[in-house]
């Protein structure tokens, strides 16, 4: 049981003759220098947020279709309208312009990255400056497999739980009884004594199809199934359509979503899952660099899951399965920078335990 703790005096009386005194003078930072390499990275990072944001002005409108793309999806899956509201005159400004502020972050977050890594060297010795050089191309990586996963997987799953909520409060069959027909003043009906006839006498079989036909006459009629929608091509040579749904998946509640707040949310989970993926660079530069030794992440590993579970909650969307989706990938990629971080020692160990290696 004593040899890890023989390692790690080992390893650790190795890595103080490696920093010599001069080493130690030129990598020492005050904290008015330290202030100054913060502000530097902040006004290049905002530059190039900046102009990032610049290049996806024109773009927006075919960026804005590729963001509301899994909404309505998941829309048109649960019968719902498949449009969102505005409800304020100056909405549609602002959803313009947090769409171009949504892929100006995507744009811009390499550098940004960059920027943050670079602080964090400022104030290293040179062999850990080293550690963060390697771990930034894979820091890189991380970030856009985190955005790849919540556009193409989380979101989706969101989504899909949050809309599908509503179908769980079914609308109810309102019939009348006699007393609620005299009272509310509501006509007789007469009752149906045969069954509409279908394809005779006049009736038309409206077609369902999979996709529009590609030049339909005027006065043409057709159900687009993917879409929901019933759609008539007019006398102008347009096509007007109406959204159906299912009698029997009809909800109490109809979702629609109010656009600046949906792009809201978008944002959130898109910053969100480009941080969490960084959780295992964390925790291999933490254990490599001396700052936290893996045994301490080991000893303490229920309270860093605890911690997880809280940063989880504050950045994700307040509902269960969004915490859920960010939350189980953030425990899983801390046990990986773990499980690397402690690969890395290994080999450390073993040199340090070598005779004549201290």
């Amino acid at each position: 049981m004593a040899r890890p703790a023989a390692g790690r005096y080992h390893r650790g009386m190795a890595l103080r003759r490696e920093y010599n005194e001069a080493d130690v003078e030129t990598t020492r930072m005050t904290i008015g220098e330290h202030i100054e390499e913060l502000r530097g990275c902040l006004l290049r990072s905002m530059a190039a947020l900046v102009v990032a944001c610049l290049a996806c002005i024109w773009p927006a409108k075919y960026l804005l279709e590729l963001i509301a793309r899994p909404v309505v999806l998941v829309l048109r899956a649960h019968g719902q309208p498949d449009s969102f509201l505005a409800t304020s005159p100056v909405e549609n400004l602002m959803v313009y312009i947090k769409v171009v502020l949504i892929f100006g972050v995507v744009i811009a977050a390499p550098y940004i990255i960059y920027q943050l890594w670079m602080f964090v060297a400022a104030g290293l010795y040179r062999r850990e400056k080293a550690w963060v050089y390697r771990l930034l191309p894979i820091s890189l990586g991380l970030f856009a497999t985190g955005v790849v996963f919540m556009y193409t997987l989380a979101l989706l799953m969101s989504l899909n739980f949050l809309v599908g909520f509503s179908g769980w409060l079914p609308l109810p069959r309102a019939e009348p009884t006699a007393l609620e027909r005299m009272l509310l003043r509501l006509p007789s009906v007469a009752v149906a004594t045969s069954q509409p006839a279908v394809g005779t006498g006049g009736a038309a079989v409206v077609p369902l199809v999979d996709r529009d036909p590609a030049a339909p006459p005027v006065g043409a009629v057709w159900v687009n199934v993917p879409d929901a929608k019933l759609k008539l091509r007019g006398a102008d040579s347009q096509t007007y359509s109406v959204q159906i749904q299912r009698d029997d998946r009809r909800a109490l509640v109809t979702t629609h979503f109010r656009i600046g707040e949906y792009l809201s949310f978008v944002l959130v989970l898109t910053i969100a899952f480009g941080a969490a993926f960084q959780t295992p660079l964390v925790v291999v530069f933490l254990a490599r660099s001396g700052i936290i030794p893996v045994e301490t992440f080991r000893k303490y590993r229920k309270v860093v899951v605890l911690v997880i579970l809280l940063l989880a909650g504050m950045l994700s969307p307040p509902d269960l399965f969004s915490h859920l989706l960010l939350s189980g990938p953030m425990v899983a990629l801390f046990e990986l920078g773990l499980l690397l971080a402690r690969r890395g020692d290994e080999p450390a160990a073993a040199d340090a335990q070598r005779p004549g290696a201290g």
